[in-house]
């Protein structure tokens, strides 16, 4: 299973227009089902969350949760791909890993 990025802005767009939220405090998640076998992440981080160094160890500790929830995701035969947008709060500061870990793997994909 390969997860490529969301690179063209069209990408973007259309998971905001056709994708189903997932709201908390500190992230937002949006998700559209394909019909193909293909996975996407992307992700919108604001300068107003941190520092870059803060910033990107949430981007990896968000893509390491989010890679196993696209492994379980890949086992369902029923299922085929998957993008995912994520949106992150400048609020995650005040969160711990274990407190986002927790909601994202709560989410029903």
């Amino acid at each position: 299973m390969e997860v490529k990025s969301l690179n063209n802005k069209s990408d973007f767009s259309k998971l905001r227009k056709y994708g189903k939220r997932n709201n908390s405090n500190f992230v937002t998640l949006i998700t559209l089902t394909s019909q193909i076998n293909d996975f996407r992440l992307g992700f919108e981080i604001n300068t107003k969350v941190g520092n870059a160094v803060f910033r990107n160890r949430i981007r990896r500790q968000i893509k390491h949760i989010l890679f196993d929830l696209f492994e379980k995701f890949d086992k369902d035969p029923s299922k085929k791909g998957l993008w995912v947008l994520v949106n992150v709060n400048p609020k995650i500061e005040n969160f711990d890993f274990s407190e986002y870990k927790s909601f994202l793997e709560q989410i029903d994909l």
